[in-house]
């Protein structure tokens, strides 16, 4: 997977088109057109063929010799990681992470606490700090980011 910086190629990634790489890559097979046309919910097949040739160009998409359309190569997206064919926040990684760790530290808490042996002053602190990391990363992930039509996308 390489990191991509499109500053020299346009800049910017229209939503449509990197919606049209997304779903290529989900479906993992290759794809005519009209099949994106569909799961995409795009208005002609001419739209699509326009996004899917832009993805040529860039040289994340090739065309075999039906004239339907494969991922050549999987690119990486700044703030994005790829888990199987599924494009992740790295918000919502972290989030995940200190969810985790937090549970794993209350556990331990309640078990001290239960079983009536003194909590040492650090591992409080430690607890606090994965309580704020847990909330800053969910408040991330949950922060509604509306996208609009013609919305860029910077790789």
């Amino acid at each position: 997977m390489v990191g991509v910086d499109l500053q020299g190629i346009d800049g910017e990634l229209n939503v449509t088109t990197f919606d049209t790489y997304l779903h290529l890559v989900k479906v993992a097979e290759p794809v005519g057109p009209r099949d994106v046309m569909r799961a995409l919910r795009v208005s002609s097949p001419a739209v699509v063929h326009r996004h899917l040739q832009k993805l040529v160009d860039l040289g994340w998409v090739d065309k075999d010799a039906y004239g339907r359309y494969f991922v050549k190569r999987k690119v990486g997206f700044k703030g994005y990681v790829w888990v199987g064919r599924r494009l992740v926040s790295r918000s919502v990684l972290f989030s995940a992470v200190f969810a985790v760790l937090l549970s794993l530290f209350l556990a331990i808490l309640l078990l001290h606490v239960a079983l009536g042996s003194p909590i040492d002053t650090s591992y409080a602190l430690l607890t606090l700090v994965t309580i704020m990391a847990t909330v800053f990363f969910f408040v991330e992930v949950l922060r509604p980011r509306k996208r609009a039509p013609r919305e860029t996308i910077r790789t």
